[in-house]
């Protein structure tokens, strides 16, 4: 039973990375067909239909997978350290996630800005449950515990956005900068985020003036 579970689960994943390898050779994944996935991973069309019932199935589970991996890397850095060593240490296990997946962040880039509407929400809600994850983290910080709800989800929707555009970066193969640069100046700028963010004082509570 252990070996046909492992060999459905191996044959899943060369469903997935079929998938994503036609993709970064051609278009996005809107444009794969069901036959042609199969086909890459060695299967006929019915043996796909054994682990996905369509090709939105297929992208809906890629984004899950590949938003859910990285959110548990980030949040376990979170956990462990805070402040400018979260900092550092989050941009160590990003760059270690898209060089161990580049596929699957190729993924997420091209399909969160033009794939098919149902695949580009799933990609916002994870990305929205990243933000979330973060601004609950940020309220137990000391430097963070007076601000409201609103005001951490703010500061954590920065830092992911520019996260994000880091992620782009490394992902594309037309660098202006080194990759040590490009994470250096990323650091620095979540350092100037989160320090701004630790003194600013929302309106309700700042002074006259």
């Amino acid at each position: 039973m252990a070996l046909r579970e492992e060999k459905k689960q191996q044959t899943r994943q060369a469903l997935i990375d079929a998938a994503l390898q036609l993709m970064h050779d051609g278009g996005g994944f809107s444009g794969l067909s069901l036959r042609e996935v199969a086909r890459e991973a060695g299967l006929v069309p019915t043996g796909f239909y054994r682990h996905f019932p369509d090709m939105d199935s297929l992208g809906l589970d890629i984004a899950s997978d590949a938003c859910q991996t990285l959110r548990k890397s980030l949040r376990d850095v979170r956990r462990r350290v805070e402040g400018g060593a979260a900092i550092s240490d989050s941009m160590s296990a990003l760059a270690s996630f898209i060089r161990a997946q580049p596929l699957h962040f190729e993924f997420l880039a091209r399909e969160s800005a033009g794939g098919a509407l149902p695949l580009r929400r799933a990609i916002q809600t994870e990305m929205r449950a990243f933000t979330n994850e973060l601004a609950d983290d940020l309220g137990r910080w000391p430097a963070f515990g007076k601000h409201t709800a609103e005001d951490l989800f703010m500061i954590a929707d920065l830092v992911v956005q520019a996260v994000i555009h880091l992620a782009l970066a490394l992902v594309s193969r037309t660098l202006d900068e080194s990759e040590e640069a490009l994470m250096q100046r990323t650091e620095k700028q979540l350092r100037l985020v989160m320090l701004g963010a630790s003194i600013w004082k929302p309106r309700e509570q700042a002074g006259p003036g």
